[in-house]
Parts: structure tokens; C-alpha cells; sequence
């Protein structure tokens, strides 16, 4: 996620900014109580490594300012005719084409003997991981446009930070200074200035890639944490499209979870009431519902195992024999949002695709049913709004839970707070070694 990678290459970029003596770091010579414990050519290997972890930060600079702005043919333009995105891109381009390349597998997982080498690969790190996040919805056009700008403020912090240790590194033995440093630290600092006019969006910190769910394998657990053991295994399942009996045995499961919850959730029963109430007015909605497309038997499975395992619990709490703690309760509701939202997206998808179909009387007497009496035939139709509406309103109006304002994380603001102050940082004067007037 971006908060994670995003806010680790900014932390791991304070800290280095914050750092002053720079061959002293390297094992160079200092005062005469530090010896010096690396040689010029040790040196000059640590030098070329830290290039090769700064074009890291280069490549997630640049990346982000594509996201932000999406122009891609800067061909033919100049200066004067590039806006401060383009032209901040154009001088990112520039720097990395003239850099040492990328680091190698090995010196982004081996920790680093010296502190101010393992900030840079920590830096690295950040910003490879962070190169997905920019392919799951860290991009133009599933951003707002203060979104964007937020980015684009970051990826130019970011710039001006690699500007000033460049400038700072440029007395370890063979370093490589970035390609017109001037040029790219006006650039940066102009794109910045451009971006921060307008107050920041930190919820882009919630975009970005995130692992998937998995499976809580082994035997079921006791107690509530078992419940929430099958309520998650459930969600998981619940990315396969399930056929139309399974869907009925998920929709009867989470009415028992919702009914017996109520009991063991005074403050939020009202809530799960509602919820027990909805579901089995779904369950009656989809009554005359078949379809026999899909994998819902795992669904179904762990469904049933968190029916019974909530009736348990609630029997244990009950008899004065379990209690059940808020935080697991807090945490069920939680499970049982995303349930819902699932649900939804299924039964729509079964709608829009016509993987679903609506048993319909047909004005016709089965003269091929068995028994004297003979009912009158049926047929399949695809559901649609015209056929089933009360099942696809209840879904629409009752089922999917109200859109939450996103929030942005804790730390969104704190990370940047502290990188703009490490921009401007200077070291403080040594005291006067002069003794006391006479």
C-alpha cells in the first residue's frame, strides 16, 4: 500500500538528511578519537552502491509523477512550453538515463554494516515495492485531481531530498554526481511549489496494492474465534461466483450469525437485527432462484461451520460459561460488511450476466406432471429488474452498506511534516572552544 512504501522511503530520506560527515558514515577518517577503518577504494564501492540504490528512488519518482500526469510524448518540447510536472519528468528522465542502473537482488536483501547504507537500501526497497502500487490503483484517472496533486507533491520532495544528498556525497572517492543537479532541483522545487498550492488529499495514502486474503487453515478454533475463523474463510470463498443454492445456504448462515450476534452485542442490536431482518427477506427474494453456474460449495461449507459455530457460542454466553470480548465483536461487524458486499456484487453479476434465473408460473396446466391434479408449468427466465425487483432493491437499498468517507492514515500527515523539515535542515554550530573571559 502506498502509506506503507510511500511513507517508508520518505522516513528512510529524513534520516539521511539529517546526517552530516558523510565519509566519517563511510568509515572515513575523523577526528582523532575515530580512526578511520575503510580504505579510498572500500569507499568508493560503498559510494557506487548508494548511486545504485538512489536510482531506485530516481525510477519511483518518476513513476509517480506519470501517475500524477499523464502526458507521455515530451518530444519537441522545452522548457518554456513544458508544464512543472512535464518538466520535473523531463529532468527525472535526464538524471536516470546518465545513472549507474538499478541494484542487484542481492544488495536489496542483505542489511548493510554501515547505518547511512542501510537507510539507502531501505530507500530502494520502499521504492520497488512501491513500484505495484502505481498498477492497483495508484494511477491517473482512479485518482481525483488533489489526489494527483498529492502525489505529485510527494514525487517532488522526494526529488529535491536525492538533490541534496547528491550534492552532500560529493566527496566520497568516485562519486557520481546526478546529471544537471541544478536544473532538477529547480524543477523539483518549482513542481512542488505548484502542487502544494491547494490542501492535500492524504487518503491516496489508502491506494496502492495490498495482499490478498488467504485461507486460516487448520482446525476450527474455539469459541468466537472460530466463528470469525469461518466468517473469514467465507469472504474468501465468496470470490467465486457461488450457484443459486449455494447463495441460498450463504444468505441463511449470515441471518443465524446476525440473529444470534444481537445477543452478544448489546450496543449493536439494533444493528444485527436489521441485518437477520434483511437477509431473510433475501432468502424468501430468492426462493424461485436457480442457476447452476458457479463454485459455491466452499462458500456453502463455511457458511454452515459459522452458523453453527455462533449458536454454540451463544449458548456457552448464555449459561454464564464464555464472554465474548468487543474487539472480536468489533471484528465480526467487520467480516459481516464485506460479507454483504460480496453477496451484492454476486447477485448483481448474476443479474447483469443472466447466470441466474427466476422460476415463473406459466399460463398453462403441466398435462405431464404426475397425479390426478395437475399444476400449472413453469419456466426459467433470465433475472432482470423486470422479474425479480424486490430481490435486486433489497440488494441495492439494504444489502450493500452506505459508502464510508475514506479516512487517511494516522501517520499520512507526520510523514510529510517531517521530510519538509528535513529538507531545510541545517546542521548546528560547533560551541566556541574558547574558555571563559578573563
Amino acid at each position: 500500500m502506498y502509506a506503507e512504501n510511500g511513507g517508508h522511503l520518505r522516513a528512510e530520506l529524513s534520516t539521511l538528511l539529517r546526517q552530516h560527515r558523510v565519509q566519517q558514515r563511510l568509515g572515513g577518517a575523523g577526528s582523532h578519537s575515530i580512526p578511520e577503518t575503510t580504505s579510498v577504494h572500500e569507499r568508493r564501492l560503498l559510494g557506487e552502491q548508494i548511486g545504485r540504490y538512489r536510482h531506485s528512488g530516481l525510477v519511483w519518482c518518476v513513476q509517480a509523477v506519470r501517475a500524477a500526469n499523464p502526458r507521455m510524448n515530451l518530444q519537441g518540447t522545452s522548457t518554456r512550453t513544458r508544464g512543472p510536472a512535464e518538466e520535473l519528468r523531463y529532468r527525472l528522465d535526464v538524471a536516470i538515463a546518465h545513472s549507474s542502473g538499478l541494484p542487484g537482488l542481492d544488495e536489496l536483501t542483505s542489511e548493510q554494516p554501515f547505518a547511512m547504507v542501510e537507510s539507502w537500501r531501505q530507500i530502494a526497497r520502499a521504492a520497488t515495492l512501491g513500484e505495484h502500487d502505481f498498477d492497483a490503483g495508484l494511477g491517473y484517472g482512479r485518482l481525483s485531481q488533489v489526489q494527483c496533486m498529492t502525489l505529485l507533491k510527494d514525487a517532488s520532495d522526494v526529488a529535491r531530498g536525492l538533490v541534496g544528498l547528491d550534492r552532500r556525497y560529493s566527496n566520497i572517492p568516485g562519486w557520481q554526481p546526478l546529471k544537471d543537479a541544478g536544473w532538477l532541483a529547480r524543477a523539483a522545487e518549482t513542481c512542488a511549489t505548484f502542487a502544494g498550492y491547494d490542501e492535500p488529499d492524504y487518503t491516496i495514502d489508502l491506494h496502492g496494492w495490498q495482499p490478498r486474503r488467504t485461507l486460516v487453515e487448520g482446525p476450527g478454533l474455539p469459541g468466537l474465534t472460530g466463528v470469525l475463523q469461518a466468517q473469514h474463510n467465507l469472504l474468501v470463498h465468496l470470490g467465486e461466483f457461488p450457484d443459486a443454492r449455494s447463495l441460498r445456504l450463504v444468505l441463511d448462515s449470515q441471518r443465524i450469525v446476525s440473529r444470534d450476534a444481537a445477543t452478544l452485542d448489546p450496543r449493536a442490536s439494533a444493528e444485527w437485527t436489521d441485518r437477520a431482518s434483511t437477509y431473510l427477506r433475501l432468502i424468501h427474494a430468492t426462493h424461485d432462484i436457480g442457476g447452476m453456474v458457479g463454485n459455491g460449495g466452499p462458500a456453502a461449507g463455511q457458511a454452515a461451520l459459522a452458523a453453527s459455530r455462533i449458536e454454540q457460542f451463544s449458548r456457552a454466553v448464555l449459561a454464564g460459561t464464555a464472554a465474548a470480548e468487543s474487539g472480536a465483536i468489533r471484528h465480526l461487524a467487520q467480516l459481516g460488511r464485506e460479507i454483504d458486499e460480496r453477496i451484492a456484487q454476486g447477485i448483481q453479476q448474476g443479474a447483469r450476466e443472466r447466470i441466474y434465473f427466476a422460476r415463473v408460473p406459466f399460463p398453462r396446466v403441466d398435462k405431464d406432471a404426475a397425479g390426478l391434479v395437475k399444476p400449472t408449468r413453469q419456466r426459467y427466465v433470465p433475472m432482470t429488474a423486470d422479474v425479480c425487483q424486490e430481490l435486486l432493491e433489497l440488494v441495492r437499498d439494504q444489502l450493500r452498506p452506505e459508502a464510508e468517507l475514506p479516512r487517511a492514515p494516522k501517520r499520512a500527515a507526520a510523514s510529510r511534516v517531517e521530510l519538509a523539515a528535513a529538507l531545510v535542515h541545517r546542521p548546528e554550530p560547533r560551541r566556541a572552544q574558547a574558555g571563559p573571559a578573563m
